[in-house]
């Protein structure tokens, strides 16, 4: 085999490792990163881009209005979690925030590779059963709403090299400051996530 030969064979090796990865590794966008092929709408291809996904925050007050005791001052926490790394594809949990007895959690998708990231979105049903938080009381609870039960359920799609797509879920349940929680999101391993 000639050099030239070699370096090709060696370039189609990686390509292939990273299509099997990407597939394996990341099936489902919430279960290790909704993406697949690249979605031609100019809205889809701005919020992968830029991580400008949805808009205000599901159970968020609306803008203006002052919490009460029922509806507390919501809290912002910085994670910056890892929650999968494999091949220059990576997976964060980037924060969480609480407001009105609910928690929602941002997460970004990252393909530093060369290659698109293939990932889905599964239907509405599996996306709501496939995350949960439980608390360290053991109370638990699965998702009121996700990114891709809101926005692409049941499709799929991919993320281009050096591009991002933000996603999150929102808990009908807060943990408490300084407390610990478990998160399983999708097929990726359990997480142990503190708010501090």
């Amino acid at each position: 085999m000639t050099r030239s030969n070699a370096g090709l064979l060696a370039v189609v090796a990686v390509t292939a490792c990273l299509a099997v990865v990407g597939t394996l590794g990341g099936w489902y966008l919430a279960d290790r990163g909704a993406s697949g092929p690249s979605d031609p709408t100019p809205s889809a291809r701005v919020a992968a881009t830029t991580g400008a996904v949805g808009g205000a925050s599901p159970g968020s007050p609306a803008t203006g209005a002052s919490p009460t005791k029922a509806q507390p001052a919501g809290r912002t926490y910085q994670l910056d979690q890892l929650v999968y790394s494999q091949a220059d594809l990576t997976v964060t949990l980037v924060s969480a925030e609480t407001t009105g007895g609910k928690l929602r959690l941002n997460l970004t998708y990252r393909n530093g590779s060369a290659a698109p990231w293939p990932v889905s979105c599964p239907t509405v049903e599996v996306d709501r059963t496939s995350s949960e938080v439980v608390l360290s009381d053991g109370r638990s609870a699965r998702p009121e709403s996700t990114w891709c039960a809101t926005t692409r359920p049941d499709e799929s799609f991919s993320i281009a090299p050096g591009e991002r797509v933000e996603s999150w879920a929102v808990f009908p349940l807060v943990p408490e400051t300084g407390s610990s929680f478990e998160l399983s999101w999708y097929d990726f391993p359990n997480l142990d996530v503190r708010l501090r």
